[in-house]
């Protein structure tokens, strides 16, 4: 039987987005149960948090950047809220104790990718990590509890309003009965066999508490865009940050020939390397400029010059060789301004949620930006709903037989999954291959369907889910915009630049 607990706010997971909704809710006298998956996304970023402050500077501006990144399909509202929001995220998280870099009495800040100005608040080249720490260090002060563990149902009472989640631990299942749940799971972009996603643990792999938002009853939006990050060390999941070709560095193939400008969005340096492969060449991130400019590599890049060490690689002696991967999933769970889904009692924030601050393409260093602003908004929200929430007792009811899949199937069809997305739905897309991609899906799902009751068999089509949603929204869009980029429709077309994907659980299975 598994044990019972008692909250008024649950908190599914503990990156940044998670964190920050936690400490602001203990500020306003609330105290959340956290239950996380360990380090994720948050604790391997490595670039930093955009956030305008300077006096050349403005939101405003900070506005105008993130839609012409995200290709004019951005959410007005949420980029409004988002970019005024950032100086205010930046100052709670100084609070809370994350070590942003100095000059003197300054902060150190950098530009990145299609950012007009140096905005870029950061650690080193470890800002994720340092944010991770000194959030949950804040968190132990506090007496906030954390608990290992992993999100695999959701439930909903009679009138469809989430009331209670069922939690793996490491030794058992717990029942967390809640009156709100806030999800802050992370994205779904580990569900690419190439992926800047490190972790080897097929269990680990990202998106499926995605699906069981679905599975509640909620929407997943925006889910055709995936971006893809043009610079992970070749053969590894090692990614190496924008930060770095934002200090200089250049991309070159193996003729030793620069081919793209290497502060485009993400999406066109992406494309243009992918080119350079389907041709048989290799590309390199050559260091040397930041040489020449007396940066010293250790001490600006720490973090990535031991992973380059660690690897047999010496920046200072020969080009490093790189590729693309699956880095960033704007898609998700559909929220607006506040965090709230459309199901009552259930709110999202992160990675896992859309917002539609992003568009298209997430600008360079956005993404912890709205971890931290959207945690915040859906603390305040909280805050004034939860005097109003009675909750609801649930106890789970005891289940029967349950027929445990063959050794080695969830391995197995994850990694088909996996491969028929880089194939069918990767950095370049067509129309056929989309279709016949929904359709192989769809015959994985009906294989997931058969043990459904196991913990493998719901993962693996909570997964499936967020996968079908990917194709569907991608064979839909019939243009290029943005992170999805169509060869058969190779441009953008106005008829789509206002049209937003959403798809409930019955569109997809």
């Amino acid at each position: 039987m598994s044990e019972v607990v008692e909250t008024d706010v649950l908190i599914v997971g503990d990156g940044i987005a998670g964190m920050s909704c936690a400490l602001s809710l203990a500020e306003k006298g609330i105290k959340p149960l956290v239950i996380g998956r360990g380090k994720g996304n948050t604790y391997l970023s490595q670039g930093g948090i955009a956030a305008a402050v300077t006096e050349d500077d403005s939101p405003k501006l900070h506005a105008l950047d993130t839609v012409k990144a995200g290709r004019l399909l951005n959410d007005p509202d949420a980029v409004s809220c988002i970019t005024f929001d950032g100086p205010r995220a930046i100052s709670k998280l100084l609070e809370w104790g994350v070590p942003f870099d100095r000059a003197e009495d300054f902060f150190e800040l950098t530009v990145e990718a299609a950012h007009s100005r140096r905005r870029i608040f950061k650690v080193k080249d470890y800002t994720g990590k340092a944010v991770y720490e000194a959030l949950h260090r804040e968190a132990e002060k506090r007496g906030i509890p954390v608990k290992r563990g992993e999100l695999t149902e959701l439930y909903t009472d009679e009138n469809q309003r989430a009331t209670a989640a069922l939690i793996k631990t490491e030794k058992d299942y717990l029942v967390v009965n809640f009156k709100i749940a806030v999800l802050a799971t992370g994205g779904a972009a580990s569900l690419y066999p190439r992926s800047s996603n490190i972790s080897s643990n097929p269990q680990r792999v990202g998106g499926d508490a995605i699906g069981i938002a679905l599975r509640a009853g909620a929407e997943i939006r925006d889910a055709e865009f995936v971006q893809f990050h043009p610079t992970v060390l070749a053969g590894t999941g090692f990614l190496i940050s924008e930060a770095v070709r934002g200090e200089g560095a250049i991309l070159i193939n193996s003729e030793g020939k620069r081919f793209v400008d290497e502060l485009a969005p993400r999406d066109e340096v992406s494309r243009a390397i992918y080119a350079q492969l389907i041709e048989g060449k290799r590309v390199f991130l050559d260091f040397r400029p930041l040489i020449a400019k007396g940066i010293k590599i250790e001490e600006r890049f720490p973090q990535i010059w031991g992973i380059l060490r660690d690897n047999g690689y010496n920046p200072y002696e020969q080009p490093i060789p790189v590729e693309p991967a699956a880095h960033y999933f704007i898609g998700g769970v559909a929220v607006d301004t506040f965090g709230r889904t459309s199901v009552e009692n259930l709110y999202a924030v992160g990675e896992c949620a859309n917002t539609g601050f992003h568009g298209a393409n997430r600008l360079a260093s956005n993404s912890l930006l709205e971890g931290a602003v959207m945690g915040l908004r859906a603390a305040d929200d909280i805050a004034i709903k939860l005097p109003f929430k009675k909750g609801k007792r649930f106890v789970p009811s005891t289940v029967g037989q349950i027929t445990t899949p063959p050794e080695g199937w969830f391995e197995n069809n994850l990694t088909r999954l996996k491969n028929l997305l880089w194939r069918g739905a990767g950095i370049v897309r067509n129309g056929r291959d989309l279709k016949e991609t929904f359709n192989r899906l769809g015959f994985l799902l009906q294989e997931a369907e058969k043990y459904f009751p196991h913990p493998e068999g719901r993962k693996l089509f909570d997964l499936l889910l967020v996968a079908r949603a990917i194709v569907l929204g991608a064979l839909k869009r019939k243009e290029s915009r943005g992170c999805h980029f169509r060869s058969d429709y190779p441009k953008e077309r106005e008829p789509f630049r206002s049209v937003r994907y959403s798809f409930t659980l019955e569109d997809l299975v």
